[in-house]
Order: structure tokens, then sequence, then C-alpha cells
């Protein structure tokens, strides 16, 4: 079965593309740090959309990181 990487899945066009390409019956791992919340305040917050994502796609997998951690991004892609 095929596999596919979605940095920033709980925002607009990456839950879109988990949501595409589950349909297709790939796995979908997920990556967001939440980091608009950050950013722009509880009216920025994606967790709704992690949380949504997880009820519907049985094959999507949610990890919470940031993609400039190399050393989490190196265990990610080793397990």
């Amino acid at each position: 079965m095929k596999t596919l990487l979605v940095n920033g899945s709980n925002g607009l066009i990456g839950s879109e593309m988990v949501g595409h390409f589950h349909g297709l019956g790939w796995w979908v791992h997920g990556v967001d740090n939440n980091m608009r919340a950050e950013f722009f305040g509880p009216q920025g917050d994606t967790r709704w959309s992690q949380r949504r994502l997880a009820d519907k796609y049985p094959r999507f997998v949610h990890h919470e990181l940031d993609m400039r951690d190399s050393k989490a991004c190196f265990f990610l892609s080793n397990n």
C-alpha cells in the first residue's frame, strides 16, 4: 500500500490532500504542529481539522512535529 507524508496536514490544502489520497487507498501521515495558533491566537487554531481528519480517515496518522526539528524528522522517517 502506498504511503504519503503531508506537511501542514491540518491546514486547508493539506487536509484536502489527506482526503484525496486516502480516497485513493493510501496511508496518509500528517505532520502539523498548529503553529497558526501561535501566530493568530485561538482563531487560528487548527486542532478541529486534525480531529476531523482522525475521525473521518482510518488510514490517517497525525504526527505532532515541527519540520524544522531535524532529529524528530529523522525519527519519523525511521519508524
